[in-house]
């Protein structure tokens, strides 16, 4: 467990991503497109002018683990219990989406001290990674680090966000942040099930705060993901992010963006939790391997 609380924000602070999208920054689209996953003109694609810019808001990898923690909602290792096992053979699209899933489902089990689960998912991360083509980004062998580590939950986490950072990085470089994206489309679908599925989902407003703020990230990666339409996987995981997207919409909540938290005008009506549940739990079954 933490040490304090202060410590707690040091590795995984309950804060916001920001994506910047200058239209001075970006590049042409490749002559020769290598997958339907490369750089894509987006400043084009949503209508900007030279000079200007637009921020998304997008979730940080360890922020729904970090806020359950904050709140003291009990472990529910039912959640994550199933761990995939059969990793290769799957197209890229389910790979990167399941490199976010992934992500945050280690970050739940280290957060809460299950030192095995943690093990399972970094081992799985790292096999992810390999199969992207990108465990050469990281420092040093990842399980190498947990098993070194496993007791330390602030170096545990910095490897995890190490891990997420060196991703990310990697794909910018060699123009294809499509896949990046889908990386954070997978964080996003796993956080929202965590916080939808523990026992408390209904009960605390915090939680009910944490759920709204994924309105906001659902409509800025529907906004990004409908540049790659031309697939016909992202086309289908579109269909069903709209679905949620329309039972987000009705939840009005006030931002500080001092705390990095939401408040809702009123609290989810149980009708409401589990539209939302069910629709969250399509999406993760519809592409977790």
């Amino acid at each position: 467990m933490f040490s304090s609380m202060a410590s707690l924000r040091k590795i995984a602070p309950f804060v916001l991503g920001f994506l910047s999208v200058l239209v001075a920054c970006t590049s042409e689209e490749p002559t020769e497109v290598v997958d339907e996953f490369r750089t894509i003109n987006i400043a084009d694609s949503l209508g900007l002018d030279s000079g200007d810019a637009r921020i998304f808001i997008l979730p940080a990898p360890l922020q729904v683990v970090s806020a359950l923690h904050v709140q003291a909602i009990p472990y529910k290792p039912g959640l994550i219990s199933d761990i995939p096992k059969e990793l290769a053979g799957n197209k890229e699209y389910r790979i990167a989406l399941n490199l976010g899933i992934n992500t945050i489902d280690l970050g739940y089990a280290t957060i809460n001290s299950d030192h095995q689960m943690g093990i399972n998912y970094a081992t799985n991360v790292e096999k992810l990674m390999d199969l992207l083509g990108i465990r050469s980004a990281l420092k040093a062998a990842m399980i190498k680090r947990f098993e070194n580590n496993a007791s330390n939950i602030d170096s545990v986490s910095s490897i995890i966000l190490d891990a997420y950072r060196a991703s990310h990085e990697y794909f910018q470089l060699n123009q294809r942040e499509g896949v990046g994206l889908l990386i954070l489309t997978g964080c996003f679908v796993e956080g929202l099930y965590l916080a939808t599925g523990v026992d408390q989902a209904l009960s605390n407003r915090q939680i009910h705060g944490l759920i709204a703020l994924h309105k906001e990230y659902a409509a800025n990666i529907l906004l990004l993901l409908h540049y790659y339409r031309g697939s016909d996987d992202v086309a289908s995981l579109l269909t069903k992010l709209e679905a949620l997207s329309v039972e987000l919409e009705t939840l009005n909540y006030t931002y500080n963006s001092a705390t990095g938290k939401a408040r809702l005008d009123m609290p989810i009506q149980e009708e409401k939790l589990a539209a939302i549940k069910a629709k969250i739990l399509e999406i993760r079954n519809s592409v977790r391997i």
